[in-house]
């Protein structure tokens, strides 16, 4: 996804951390920030 979306190849592993990070914290607030759908989290594992 990261590729699909443009990321350049050296930013690539910072991006997915951060990320990563980011769906480990869900929380109401963010999800509104981020304007999730529950589509969006179809598949996402958390962990």
């Amino acid at each position: 996804m990261a590729e699909q979306g443009g990321i350049p190849e050296a930013d690539r592993a910072a991006v997915v951390v951060y990320v990563g990070q980011q769906l480990s914290g869900l929380h109401e607030g963010n999800v509104i920030r981020y304007r999730l759908t529950p589509d969006d989290l179809i598949g996402v594992e958390l962990g």
